[in-house]
Parts: C-alpha cells; sequence; structure tokens
C-alpha cells in the first residue's frame, strides 16, 4: 500500500475540502435558529445533499488543479534552467550583456564575485 500526502496548507489538492465547504455553506445558508440540536441535523442534511456527481466534480476539479500546479512547476524549472545556462556562459566566456554594465562591474572577476 502506499500512501500519498498532500502538501500543508493546500486545500486545493484535496477533495474532502470541497465537499466540507459544501456542507458548511448548506448549514450557513439554512442556519435560521442557530440552536445546537438544528445545527446538527443541518450538518447532517448537508452531508447527505453530496451526490455522487458532486464528489466526481470535486475529484476532477482537484485533478485540475494538481496539473496546474505541475505546469507551473514545470515553467519555474524552465526559466531557472535557462537563468543558470546564461549566468554559466557568462562567467565561463567572459561575455558581457548590456546588463552587465549595469551592475558597474568592468571584468568578469568583479562579476563572478557578485554572482557567487
Amino acid at each position: 500500500m502506499t500512501i500519498l500526502r498532500t502538501p500543508p496548507y493546500h486545500c486545493e489538492l484535496n477533495p474532502i475540502e470541497l465537499a466540507w465547504s459544501s456542507v458548511k455553506r448548506y448549514v450557513k445558508s439554512n442556519n435560521s435558529t442557530f440552536k445546537l440540536p438544528d445545527v446538527k441535523q443541518l450538518l447532517e442534511d448537508g452531508v447527505n445533499q453530496c451526490t455522487p456527481e458532486m464528489w466526481n466534480n470535486f475529484v476532477e476539479h482537484t485533478l485540475k488543479e494538481e496539473d496546474r500546479f505541475w505546469r507551473v512547476d514545470l515553467t519555474v524549472d524552465d526559466v531557472m534552467e535557462d537563468e543558470n545556462i546564461n549566468i554559466h556562459k557568462m562567467t565561463i566566456t567572459g561575455d558581457t550583456t548590456e546588463s552587465d554594465s549595469d551592475l558597474g562591474c568592468s571584468n568578469l572577476e568583479e562579476k563572478s564575485k557578485l554572482i557567487w
């Protein structure tokens, strides 16, 4: 058996959080007496309102969010890789760009100190 844990503070990756939100919304919108027995009944009714179709939607939404996170992560990796290649190239070859003058560096040794 494999246990997969969701990252902390990422409720959007857990379908039960969407279900719980739906139940809480049901209780809030139907609570008129604010008496504990009535709230308990509303809670049970709210749980029973979560149909298999709703669960399917919750899971699909969660999977879309997970895909979005993966796309963002891969994009960040690509950008970081490009930046590392450019920095490495500049450090090794001594290539200068307009941004080098913005750093106030006149030679490769000074640039390397700023980069590292």
